[in-house]
């Protein structure tokens, strides 16, 4: 297990290094244009407790059952419970769960699940082939605006996968990661099953007959006050279908009042801002091409968690990717508050807080306007030259000449026409109006960016609505309010007292998917249809109308549709039958002509849509529009320039986080999705810079970056200082976190969480914050004060979880200009030896191999007769005097596919859609907070971040890296496996048999790369955070224990970890969870190890499916044509940045990628011959700037290829140093003399580190 008990290692002479020997050995960190490279605090400042942390043979947390012997009682995370479970906490509960086992029978320590098979109950229909998936499209709206496309896989008559829709214009066949978890949604077993009656303080069970019969007397009282106090607040969305009804029902009530609210409403100050400049609301519609040659984004992270992500990431990586040096790419300024997917692409990044913001925009202004000459803007550059900027904050990480430089890229002859300046919601609409206008004056408008109308209800404010609503209720205005599809007694900001206007309102009614604390509160609470069961449309941000059509009947019938729903208030019957379908027919007639075109068949086009999923040519055209300047200079005039936040007066910057405005918090595979920058799960803390912190003095007791004691990840599991933050009046509790890159004295607050009525997923899980927003700005505050308290609470961070240690030359980078000198050269080197050579791409030379003898087998493949990769182009023949393998003409290893992938850094933005495509395909299982914690996530993609440079609080650069089993040629794992559970394929990939695997853990011992999952409990097949047999005895006892909480973290539905339970004990996963499981795919068991699989079940689909259609190549063979199929995270990656293909085949993409002199093998010197390549991040920064604020990088333009660090030399220990082209290189390290008393010296083919 993870604790050494050999005699020889503990106390005898290979007894391991005391941690002051270790820390005196400092490790070497890797470097990326010069910059040392460094993922977390605990790297930089290399404890030794982060050393045994990394170096242990299995992470801390996995080795559970600690004996009290070994326990360190002085540690104040063992006196406090922090520690976890103890031996003694295990057998306290296994002593009474055994205890009832007598009860419920025997309870097997791994036994695998008992499986039936049953036949179909009915007919089976006649288009349906059992096994083969069909698929649909439909589409699904957006709370923050527009829609998504959707491709929807179907078994059996279950949707199972959610991909994009390849024809519509919006995604493109991308899908974000809030599309693809929304089927959870579907089978989510805490959804609302039936309607239900709030009588008092009693909630009952009730039907829709009830309801119906309720409402026909109810809402007949309004008909004569013409719907007077009467209120409908919905939630924001441009569904045509849903307006035609809206009209309906308001024709019927003309007094009542219609509100369109969306907590997550990112739009508003856009819109608002657009209607100042053009005098009537615009949505900026971005389109970034290589001819873009410059974006600037004022605080505003388009890549990720805004409406128009998808097709900003696929704009952003066309515009960047480079293939050839001599291709071009667009240059990435971002200026922000928080630390963003879209800063983590920057060139050139300034940490500003989000109030000052609006200063550099103004700053930005004054610099360019007066030398564009543009002459309907003379007004406007008056203004803009008598507004007063203060520039002492802008200083700050040089500021000044990030600013002077940017204006003058900006103003370029090569860069007019080619620019585009961006702003984020968090900005009021005065700097909005200032952005539309330096693209007016830049030429950029009709190019880069058009700004189309919206209509009304788009157009109007969501908080601003909700604020009015409030007002009115608490007036006594309303006496019955109808929510749909909303929630705001959770997210209604806390300056409009919704809840006590909620309280005067006489009859309140929701129709809702899920849970929620308004079905909570409400006197009717009604189950809504998920729109994967119902009929509708959609609306895109570009205007493309899409249908919206059922896959699955509903699953708790009977229950309506937010159109049917209203369509039965609007009718004069509330027992007629309402039909979504019929809706959304009547609703398409009335407007086919400008749907479909005058002169066209109805019926036809309707077909056609359904099949294509979207009306063709649908989309709205951009107006000629100009900006008015002249309205822009006044709105300038009177425009108030936030003072500089201090630390007694913070500003905060909410954001959207992966659970959204909270709507996803009963989904786990969001709630386990590291959250981008911090890595953090299951968690919303609230984040800062690492200075802001320290002032605040909000960290753990006696934290310095020096003590060791005081690191984050000393205990077992890490805490952080809860604090109280005070806004807007308003005072919340929650966890502080750090994280380099945070604008100073500037707080993130993360949204979404801190729910209590939602399920067993998300009850209690982190922190309301919606309470500190105000309604006047959505995004942002002013004015904060944080006082720290004497609690903590458990973060779980998977940042510095398997980690690849002591290796150099990870991740790589370079500049453009580096890229265009170098990128044709190769270096030759040569083993005198082995009498081998080989020669280096631009990629490997910037890694270890640069000065290595040449990573080359001295033996042949037989399989393939090479050295090296199979090469179809160069086969060597086969010996008719050896054996059968030896024969074979070609080689097995040289015919049929050989699959392989490549991952471009360039591309690759870290949103995290791709570990969410593996999990909804390959029914990867969520652990929760507590087994994360311990190192135990099971997610076969993961992506790393790293940060450069040599300031923790501002790093120069952030850098992420997608991880799944790479697939070795020479797999390390495959050689430790005593039972052969891991085996080489004859296509290349590297198999996982499950039912042979016996859970030793060598393979995830043995594997560099750090990529195997290991099963320790039954994740997959028991219900999460669920009941078990005997808990009314068992869960006190969690509460007598210190550090105790449920599997989430929270101790609403249990005060023990429930998987410390045996499984014959517990709930077992339910039939309507099942459902959603991908039946191609196996679901594991406790005791079992997975890991990537390269999408085998695809890959056999599509070779059956060419064979079935005798798809052959030139030679007769059965080929699988380039493209035919892809890998999951292929086909979600937003950006492109993942190939996969047959690397054989000379005409495909990865084919060209994997030759590309940007590919790379990670960790290419252990000669694991990786199926998976990455690719060489080329970033485009401005020299001008560089040589103003870094200037040593410069340097590495010239000579880019030495980046990488040396392990630490000796002086005088007599070994030769060096660095010939024979590759002899050898050097001491003093730490590896304390792990072996017979070491001499280390060979540099082992690489920079201490590898």
């Amino acid at each position: 297990m993870a604790h050494d008990q050999c005699p020889s290692t503990v106390h005898g002479e290979k007894a391991k290094p005391s941690a002051a020997a270790l820390a005196a050995t400092p490790r070497a960190l890797q470097r990326i244009n010069g910059k040392a490279a460094w993922r977390s605090f605990d790297e930089v400042v290399d404890t030794p407790e982060f050393r045994d942390h990394l170096e242990r043979e299995f992470p801390r947390g996995m080795a559970e059952l600690v004996t009290r012997e070994r326990m360190d009682l002085s540690d104040p995370t063992v006196a406090t419970g922090k520690s976890g479970e103890s031996r003694r906490d295990f057998m306290k509960l296994m002593g009474a769960s055994m205890a009832l086992a007598g009860v419920a029978a025997t309870v097997p320590g791994c036994r695998r699940p008992d499986h039936k098979i049953y036949t179909y109950s009915q007919k089976v229909p006649e288009d349906m082939i059992p096994g083969k998936p069909l698929y649909y499209v439909t589409s699904m709206p957006r709370f923050d605006g527009g829609a998504e496309g959707l491709l929807v896989e179907c078994h059996e008559g279950r949707p199972t996968k959610i991909e994009g829709n390849p024809l519509h214009s919006y995604n493109q066949g991308k899908v974000s990661s809030w599309a693809q978890s929304s089927i959870m949604a579907l089978y989510d077993p805490d959804r609302l099953w039936s309607p239900s009656l709030l009588q008092g303080e009693v909630r009952a069970d009730r039907t829709w007959d009830d309801f119906r019969l309720w409402a026909s007397t109810h809402f007949a009282t309004y008909d004569a006050k013409e719907g007077a106090g009467l209120a409908f607040l919905v939630e924001k969305n441009s569904s045509p279908s849903r307006a035609f009804v809206r009209d309906r029902l308001m024709k019927k009530w003309p007094k009542a009042r219609w509100v369109a609210y969306a907590a997550g409403d990112t739009a508003g100050n856009e819109l608002a801002g657009t209607a100042l400049a053009f005098g009537a609301p615009k949505r900026a519609m971005l389109n970034i091409t290589k001819q873009t040659r410059i974006v600037v984004s004022l605080d505003r992270d388009f890549l990720s968690h805004e409406a128009g992500e998808l097709a900003h990431a696929r704009q952003l990586a066309a515009a960047r990717i480079v293939n050839t040096v001599d291709d071009d790419m667009t240059r990435l300024y971002v200026v922000e508050s928080n630390l963003t997917a879209t800063g983590g692409q920057a060139d050139h990044r300034l940490p500003l807080s989000s109030g000052r913001v609006a200063a550099f925009a103004v700053a930005l202004a004054k610099a360019v306007l007066p030398k564009l000459a543009e002459p309907d803007a003379k007004v406007l550059e008056a203004a803009v030259a008598s507004a007063s900027v203060s520039g002492e904050d802008l200083a700050a990480n040089n500021g000044v000449a990030f600013l002077e430089e940017l204006a003058k890229d900006l103003l370029d002859s090569a860069n007019r026409d080619k620019s585009l300046i961006v702003a984020g919601h968090a900005q009021t609409p005065a700097v909005h109006a200032i952005v539309a206008a330096l693209n007016q004056a830049l030429g950029n408008v009709g190019r880069a960016v058009s700004y189309v109308p919206v209509d009304a209800e788009t157009a109007s404010d969501s908080l601003a609505n909700i604020a009015s609503l409030a007002k009115a209720m608490n007036e006594g205005a309303i006496s019955t309010l109808v929510c749909v599809g909303v929630n705001p007694a959770y997210d209604a900001p806390g300056d409009v007292n919704f809840i006590e206007g909620w309280k005067k309102v006489a009859a309140t009614i929701t129709l809702s998917v899920g849970k929620s604390e308004t079905t909570a509160a409400s006197t009717w609470a009604l189950n809504e249809s998920h729109y994967l069961e119902s009929w509708g449309d959609t609306k895109a941000l570009d205007g493309t109308i899409a249908p919206m059509q059922p896959m699955i009947a509903p699953l708790y019938e009977p229950s309506m549709s937010e159109i049917e729903f209203l369509a039965l208030l609007a009718g004069k019957d509330m027992n007629a039958k309402v039909d979504g379908y019929e809706i959304v027919r009547e609703s398409w007639r009335g407007s086919a002509a400008a749907l479909f075109g005058a002169a066209t068949d109805f019926d036809t086009n309707w077909r056609r849509t359904l099949h294509d999923g979207v009306v063709k040519n649908s989309a709205v055209k951009a107006e000629t529009s100009k900006v008015k300047f002249d309205a822009v200079a006044t709105v300038l005039g009177a425009m108030k320039i936030p003072a500089a936040p201090t630390k007694d007066a913070l500003d905060v910057t909410f954001m959207l986080g992966n659970l959204a405005d909270g709507r996803f918090a009963n989904v786990g595979w969001l709630q386990e999705l590291p959250a981008y920058g911090t890595r953090v799960v299951w968690d919303n803390p609230l984040i800062m810079s690492p200075k802001t912190a320290a002032a605040l003095d909000v960290l753990p007791d006696g934290w310095t970056d020096k003590d060791p004691n005081t690191i984050y990840t000393k205990p077992k599991y890490p805490h952080g200082r809860v604090a109280e933050l005070t806004l807007n009046g308003k005072t919340v509790k929650a966890a502080v976190w750090i994280c380099p890159g945070i604008a100073d004295n500037t707080v993130i607050a993360m949204l979404g969480y801190g729910r209590t009525n939602v399920g067993l997923v998300g009850d209690g899980v982190g922190f309301n914050l919606y309470p500190l927003r105000s309604s006047a700005n959505a995004f942002s505050g002013s004015g904060a004060k944080i006082v720290k308290t004497g609690d903590e609470h458990m973060v779980v961070s998977t940042q510095i979880h398997w980690s690849m240690e002591g290796r150099t030359g990870i991740v790589r980078a370079v500049d453009l200009p580096a890229w265009k000198k170098h990128g044709k050269d190769t270096q030759k080197i040569v083993d005198e030896f082995y009498s081998t050579q080989w020669e280096l791409n631009f990629a490997e030379r910037l890694g270890e191999l640069d000065h290595t003898p040449p990573n080359i087998g001295a033996y042949e493949n037989p399989y393939n007769r090479s050295l090296a990769e199979p090469d179809p182009n160069n086969i060597k023949k086969g010996d008719p005097n050896k054996g059968k393998y030896q024969q074979d003409q070609p080689p097995k290893f040289t015919e049929g596919p050989q699959w392989g992938m490549t991952i471009d850094q360039t591309t690759c933005t870290g949103c995290g859609a791709c570990t969410i495509a593996c999990q909804a395909e390959n029914n990867i299982a969520v652990v929760g907070k507590k087994e994360t914690a311990k190192g135990r996530e099971m997610a076969w993609i993961r992506v790393d971040r790293y940060f450069t440079g040599d300031d923790f609080n501002n790093p120069a650069a952030i850098h992420h890296q997608p991880v799944a089993c790479v697939h070795c040629e020479n797999a390390p794992c495959e050689v430790v496996c005593p039972v052969n559970a891991t085996v080489h394929g004859p296509e290349g990939l590297n198999y996982m048999t499950y039912n042979r695997c016996i859970g030793t853990r060598y393979c995830a011992n043995n594997c560099p790369y750090k990529v195997r999952r290991y099963n320790w409990f039954d994740y997959g097949v028991t219900k999460f955070n669920g009941g078990y047999f005997g808990k009314e005895i068992i869960d006190p006892i969690g509460e007598k224990i210190p550090g105790q909480e449920g599997v989430n973290g929270s101790t609403t539905h249990n005060s023990i970890n429930p998987n410390l339970i045996p499984p014959r004990l517990r709930d077992k996963l339910d039939e309507i969870t099942r459902m959603q499981k991908n039946p191609d795919v196996t679901v594991r068991s406790r005791g079992v190890m997975e890991k990537c699989t390269y999408c085998v079940q695809r890959i056999n689909a599509a070779k059956i499916d060419c064979k079935l259609s005798d798809v052959r190549d030139s030679k007769g063979n059965y080929v699988v044509p380039d493209g035919f199929f892809q890998a999951a995270c292929q086909q979600a990656c937003p950006s492109n940045a993942i190939i996969f293909g047959d690397i054989l085949d000379t005409k495909s993409k990865v084919h060209a990628s994997r030759a590309n002199a940007r590919s790379y093998a990670l960790l290419g010197y252990l000669n694991t011959r990786p199926r998976t390549s990455h690719m060489v991040r080329v970033m485009n920064p401005n020299e001008a700037l560089l040589a103003r604020i870094d200037p040593e990088r410069l340097k590495h333009i010239d000579s880019p290829f030495h980046g990488v660090p040396h392990a630490p030399h000796s002086e005088g220990d007599g070994h030769d140093h060096s660095h010939g082209e024979d590759g002899k290189h050898s050097f001491f390290d003093k730490s590896k003399r304390y792990e072996d008393s017979g070491y001499a010296l280390s060979l540099r083919v082992l690489g920079g580190g201490r590898a």
